[in-house]
């Protein structure tokens, strides 16, 4: 999975809760995985003066290697 994105390129206005149901999984997973590893399977998180995160709009898809 490569995916760039930058706060210029992408409007963060999710939160992680919003942001995990649109990827269909638990916020908590979203959670951990930033916690892991900085970021959710290359979407970083923009964060917020009083310390939240707030995520843009995409959803993570897996990219087919070619053979």
């Amino acid at each position: 999975m490569h995916t760039q994105h930058t706060p210029e390129a992408q409007k963060y206005d999710l939160s992680g809760e919003a942001f995990a149901a649109l990827n269909q999984v638990k916020a908590q997973s979203v959670r951990a995985r930033i916690c892991r590893a900085g970021h959710y399977f290359g979407v970083h998180p923009l964060k917020l003066a009083n310390g939240r995160l707030a995520f843009p709009a995409v959803q993570v898809a897996v990219e087919e290697a070619a053979a």
